[in-house]
């Protein structure tokens, strides 16, 4: 056999041959390709550079070129020593070297960059909270990839699980976040070329793990820990992911906050890239995303002379910068019954407001973010609904509308876009006056324009009380010379006390609470992911919790405190100054010792008939506890009460009080019928002032504009109770106010009485007394 494969041999080349390719593999031999440059092209370079070289043999520009390149010089070297100064120097000069960076803009991108790079975490932070150019801090780490969502899912339940044994990552784990699959063939990283195809249920289960990451991280033990295990990078790819979620990345840049208070942060914080995220975020258009983000970098900026720390539910409305001077007073806005810092301090509405039965607490709210933004955004943003129906209409306000929406690309574009805008799509629809009078008719006409009037007229405020106690104190028009006639502005804020308040009283510290509520345990979310958290609802409890954070805030330190409260902000308020004056910790006391003024704003100090009315319902709408404790004439309130009104005679005597009560009923948008949630006899108050104000109970909170009568009595209240402070002679039971004549109220409530309907068609009626 062996001999006849030999023998056949040659026929099987053959035969094999035919089906193999005979041209052998040889090596690449051809030659280079070159890109030759196009002559007349390269005569010109060469035409430029001798031309440049001819010029610098001239006398001027060898006076002027060694000029320009000393300048290029040393403005990176003063930088650079200024940048030195920032980091070694005394806590003096390190703030004004500070001061003196933020200020150079004259330096190139790549001198930004290579001082970025050799700036320290301290110093950045400095930076980031004076407001510097975002070219000082370094981009974000693999800016331009995203980790697969997978894998992030992958590792958050390995950083969590190390945080076992917990009771509250044992009810998460067992109740929405179960083992994740195994991802060792999944790519780590996707770049921006790379679609991103996320499910809902991961987009919802990693919401899910912001919110409880907030809920955890508010123990400081918890946040080192997330910290040290790289917790921080988890969340800049969180963020990468939800950049187009403002209601998302608020949930976690309040996250950073409470990470913020754990030690050694601020070189967690810079590692990771926050810093310049940060930074961008406190000059963002949404008002969720620039006080948080101020809150948090308040809380890493220990260089501050004037440094305190914000805990959980407490935030810097104003300022959120550094400042040289100490805060003159301690402003607290409280907000009530589903109600938030971001949405309560609003400015009226022009239509009127509806609340809703199973409405929830306007900072967790899946709603639009336009009524989060700061200004005159939301107006240019509008609504989706608004957007629609411009869509629809080939007209120039679909173009603004096709305009307005570009303007969430970028902060540049809105300003360019803003004049334009403003002028088609914020026009308020006037009312056309039935006025039989041709003279009264004209005159209001006249109002209505840009009119200026003589000092010698009197302009009543367009939310006059209607009714006030006998010795009422304030002033209920303003003269005719400093009326601003802001009935057709269009100027709007969505949180009045961040951007009213701090033209008129700059100096002074503005704070806002915010806390979760609910009207029916159906809409109740603050238990959702711990068990530890039930029970938290009482008045009691919540009001100890906040005032621990009020007091770990350095509130009342040296400097008078001003309460506004709003609904059950009110009730917070008391037991919150009852626990104050009976506390043994100086920190708590000062705040109940320096307290100058409070504002009830429909506070039912007596229980709200809402309560009664819901337990005829109790089945169906299974009332919340908060509800329940505001029942009307319940007796725990009632005695606390009673207590309050023995602080104020007793060691509260100092205090000046402002109450004022809702005149017209709220409307329910579940059935459309009004309701007095709170009414006349609970919100009184036997102490200060008191006044019943035709508004509901939404708009107690809400003043039209600043020339209205809630906010000037508001800031009579500020101004008498820095007064106080700074005279300790004025500290008993004297009033400082000027006490207007009594007479003058009653010509004014009459005369209101009888022009009823003219104040409806119009806001404000000038009046003109004769002396």
């Amino acid at each position: 056999s062996a001999g006849f494969i030999l023998y056949e041999t040659p026929q099987l080349r053959k035969y094999f041959a035919q089906y193999v390719d005979k041209k052998q593999q040889e090596p690449d031999k051809r030659r280079t390709e070159y890109i030759y440059i196009k002559y007349h092209i390269y005569r010109e370079s060469m035409r430029k550079l001798q031309q440049k070289q001819e010029d610098e043999k001239k006398w001027i520009s060898v006076i002027i070129n060694p000029i320009g390149k000393w300048w290029k010089a040393a403005k990176h070297s003063v930088a650079w020593r200024l940048l030195n100064i920032a980091q070694t120097g005394s806590q003096a000069e390190r703030l004004k070297a500070v001061q003196q960076l933020v200020c150079m803009d004259h330096l190139k991108d790549w001198d930004f960059r290579h001082l970025a790079q050799i700036c320290d975490a301290r110093t950045c932070v400095s930076l980031a909270r004076s407001g510097a150019d975002i070219r000082w801090f370094m981009p974000v780490p693999r800016r331009r990839c995203i980790k697969n969502p997978k894998k992030l899912l992958t590792e958050l339940h390995v950083m969590l699980d190390r945080l076992r044994p917990s009771s509250c990552v044992d009810h998460f784990f067992c109740k929405y976040f179960p083992v994740q699959n195994d991802t060792e063939n999944v790519h780590e990283f996707l770049t921006a070329d790379q679609s991103i195809t996320l499910s809902t249920q991961d987009t919802d289960l990693l919401k899910e793990i912001i919110s409880f990451l907030h809920h955890i991280t508010k123990d400081p033990q918890v946040s080192a820990k997330i910290m040290h295990d790289g917790g921080l990078m988890h969340l800049m790819e969180m963020r990468k992911i939800f950049n187009d979620d403002n209601e998302t990345l608020s949930t976690l840049c309040k996250v950073l906050a409470n990470m913020s208070m754990a030690p050694d942060a601020v070189e967690h914080f810079f590692v990771s890239g926050w810093v310049g995220t940060l930074a961008e975020w406190q000059q963002c258009p949404d008002l969720r995303l620039q006080v948080i983000s101020a809150k948090t970098m308040a809380n890493l900026d220990h260089d501050d002379p004037n440094q305190c720390t914000y805990p959980p539910n407490v935030y810097p409305l104003h300022p959120r910068v550094r400042t040289r001077r100490k805060p003159t007073a301690d402003i607290i806005f409280v907000h009530g019954l589903l109600g938030g810092v971001f949405i309560t301090w609003r400015q009226r509405d022009r239509k009127q407001t509806e609340l809703g039965l199973y409405g929830k607490n306007a900072f967790y709210t899946s709603e639009t973010d336009d009524v989060f933004l700061v200004g005159e955004q939301k107006r240019v943003n509008g609504n989706k609904q608004q957007q629609q129906q411009q869509q629809k209409q080939p007209s120039k306000q679909q173009l603004v509308a096709a305009q307005t929406q570009s303007t969430t690309d970028g902060v540049a574009l809105n300003e360019r876009l803003k004049d334009q805008v403003l002028k088609t799509s914020k026009k308020v629809e006037e009312k056309r006056l039935n006025i039989s009078d041709a003279a009264t008719k004209e005159f209001v006409e006249t109002l209505r324009s840009e009119a200026e009037l003589d000092s010698d007229w009197e302009v009543v405020h367009p939310d006059i009380p209607v009714d006030a106690n006998e010795n009422c104190r304030g002033k209920f028009s303003v003269a005719g010379n400093e009326w601003m006639n802001q009935d057709a502005s269009e100027e709007y804020t969505n949180c009045w006390p961040m951007e009213w308040l701090p033209d008129d009283y700059p100096d002074a510290r503005i704070i806002g609470i915010d806390y979760t509520s609910a009207v029916t345990e159906w809409s109740a979310n603050f238990t959702k992911y711990c068990p530890c958290e039930k029970g938290q609802g009482h008045i009691d409890v919540r009001a100890g919790s906040l005032l621990e954070r009020i007091a770990t805030s350095d509130v009342g330190n040296e400097r008078p405190v001003i309460w506004i409260g709003h609904s059950m902000g009110g009730l917070l308020t008391k037991i919150m100054l009852l626990k104050a004056v009976d506390s043994l910790e100086p920190q708590v006391q000062q705040i109940a010792k320096n307290t100058r003024g409070i504002v009830f704003l429909g506070t039912p100090h007596r229980g709200s008939s809402i309560a009664k009315w819901k337990q005829h319902m109790q089945m169906i709408l299974s009332p919340s506890i908060e509800v329940k404790e505001m029942e009307e004439n319940s007796p725990k309130l009632l005695e606390m009460h009673r207590r309050f009104m023995g602080c104020l005679r007793t060691r509260l005597r100092h205090v000046n009080v402002l109450t004022v009560a809702e005149g017209s009923p709220t409307m329910l948008t579940t059935f459309k019928f009004p309701l007095r949630i709170v009414t006349e006899e609970s919100s009184r108050i036997d102490f200060g002032d008191f006044f019943l104000l035709k508004d509901d109970h939404l708009s107690l909170s809400k003043p039209i504009y600043r020339q209205s009568f809630l906010y000037q009595r508001l800031l009579h209240v500020i101004k008498d109770a820095i007064k106080r402070s700074k005279d300790p002679k004025e500290t008993g039971d004297e009033q400082s106010m000027p006490q207007p004549d009594i007479s003058t109220l009653n010509i004014i409530g009459n005369i209101f009485k009888g022009t009823k309907g003219l104040f409806e068609m119009l806001p404000r009626v000038a009046l003109r007394f004769s002396t």
